[in-house]
């Protein structure tokens, strides 16, 4: 064999074990590692994450309608549903963002001092456990969608982007009409 006939054969051998190896390092990695490809998950709401694949999903996730709303000196609404936790770890969600809001928040509602039901924002956000769930309701937890830009009506969708330990989450969630979740806002909300 002469030797150019080697040099290409040993050539086209190394670029046949390259592109091998780079095939099987493809293949084998870890589908729970971002690629920073934007993925999303069917659902209830449909999930975005800048991440990968969803850590976190909504599921049967809605926003009070906010026609009413409108009227006061602040208009708000919120967001409710069930969050579940995708990945095999504790995903903490602290905040979030949306067109319909200039300021979105984590609340909970408690009993003040006149046993009334009182908003608040939630210190520490959400933690949701590996695996679980995590349920925002009237009443309860949920997600405060402050300062509207304009009302959002039953039928329509909004676009609500939750931010967690895990990279942002944007959802397309129903409107709905709901005259429950009246609970004071008193004394005056902290817009930290």
């Amino acid at each position: 064999m002469s030797s150019t006939t080697r040099s290409i054969s040993r050539a086209l051998t190394l670029g046949a074990a390259a592109t091998l190896v780079l095939t099987l390092t493809a293949c084998g990695q870890d589908p729970s590692t971002p690629t920073g490809a934007t993925a999303s998950t069917s659902s209830s709401t449909t999930p975005e994450t800048t991440e990968g694949a969803a850590a976190v999903v909504l599921e049967d996730g809605w926003v009070k309608a906010s026609d009413d709303a409108m009227a006061g000196t602040e208009p708000m609404t919120a967001a409710f549903g069930t969050l579940r936790n995708t990945t095999d770890h504790e995903v903490t969600i602290t905040g979030g963002s949306s067109p319909a809001a200039g300021m979105v928040e984590l609340h909970e509602t408690v009993k003040n001092d006149t046993g009334a039901m009182q908003m608040q924002p939630k210190a520490g956000g959400i933690v949701i456990p590996a695996g679980g769930t995590h349920v925002l309701e009237p009443g309860a937890d949920h997600v405060m969608l402050m300062m509207l830009t304009g009302p959002l009506e039953t039928g329509t969708t909004t676009t609500l982007t939750l931010t967690t330990s895990d990279g942002d989450i944007t959802l397309e969630v129903p409107v709905r009409a709901f005259t429950g979740a009246q609970e004071s806002y008193a004394p005056s909300p902290t817009h930290s």
